[in-house]
């Protein structure tokens, strides 16, 4: 039996039909970024993520576009 994963995930909508976030892995502390829904699919099936993108900042949210 395959354990329990939890994941973090944080969803910027770019508009009505695009996104773009980050999906943590609370075990491993990694992240991975996604710009699609698939890419989403794709951060929460794949066991063996990219670390290079823990070190990048999240896309800006609509609301932090509204403080600039």
């Amino acid at each position: 039996m395959n354990p329990i994963r939890s994941y973090v995930v944080r969803i910027y909508r770019q508009d009505r039909r695009s996104i773009a976030g980050l999906v943590e892995d609370v075990r491993t502390g990694k992240s991975t970024f996604f710009q699609s829904f698939s890419g989403l699919w794709d951060a929460l099936t794949t066991r063996s993520r990219p670390s290079a993108a823990a070190d990048t900042d999240p896309p800006p949210s609509p609301d932090d576009a509204s403080q600039l």
